[in-house]
């Protein structure tokens, strides 16, 4: 079982062993990180049954001429210079959400969206995607809005002023079990605040008109 935790690490406490995943991911970017740069945990007892697939420095404990014996782990799957200012960047990173606490960064974001949520179910043709109840939604939010194509929401929204995401998500058999082409989603994090939750409302109100052509 491998976990995309791309979208969840930033926003909340993560225990692998609590969740026995076999495989953990991560993006740096998406934690106040540098891009280029993540995290893949994995159980040792799979890891150390797996052969690594690109071959480089360090990685080597013995090489003869018809074949080589890998490190232990982690090495035999470092192989080569590894991106060692992403490294440490991202290292950075992660002790100021460590600083900040995990759970205050959840709660902050709770926050937001219990008073975003409600603003959002209010629109008229606009559909939420997950969890109706805030207490159950993550700062995360995918929607469309009836008759427009994500795409040209998104692009109205930033005219607007605010920055969103249209397509899949790297999620396009959810989109398909949905039924729909593709969603916007948006993402409040800590840096965000109420006031960028109503340049939201505004923003889908002013694009909603727009494509009405009464705006």
């Amino acid at each position: 079982m491998v976990v995309d935790g791309a979208q969840s690490a930033p926003h909340m406490k993560i225990d692998v062993q609590d969740l026995d995943c076999d495989f953990f991911t991560l993006s740096g970017h998406k934690m106040l990180g540098p891009t280029g740069i993540g995290v893949l945990y994995g159980k040792e007892e799979i890891l150390n049954l797996m052969d690594p697939i690109e071959s480089g420095g360090e990685m080597i404990d013995f090489v003869y001429e018809q074949e080589a014996i890998w490190k232990e782990l982690p090495w035999k799957f470092e192989a080569g210079t590894p991106n060692i200012a992403g490294a440490i960047a991202l290292g950075a990173a992660i002790d100021y959400l460590e600083s900040i606490g995990m759970d205050a960064i959840h709660a902050y974001e709770q926050e937001l969206v219990a008073y975003i949520l409600p603003k959002l179910q209010a629109i008229e043709g606009l559909t939420v995607y997950g969890p109706q109840d805030p207490r159950q939604h993550a700062g995360v939010i995918a929607f469309n809005l009836e008759g427009l194509h994500p795409h040209d929401v998104a692009t109205a929204l930033d005219y607007e002023g605010v920055a969103v995401r249209a397509g899949h998500h790297c999620a396009q058999p959810l989109i398909n079990h949905l039924g729909i082409s593709t969603a916007v989603r948006v993402s409040f994090y800590i840096y965000n605040t109420k006031e960028d939750c109503d340049k939201l409302i505004q923003a889908i109100h002013a694009t909603k008109e727009f494509f009405n052509g009464t705006f």
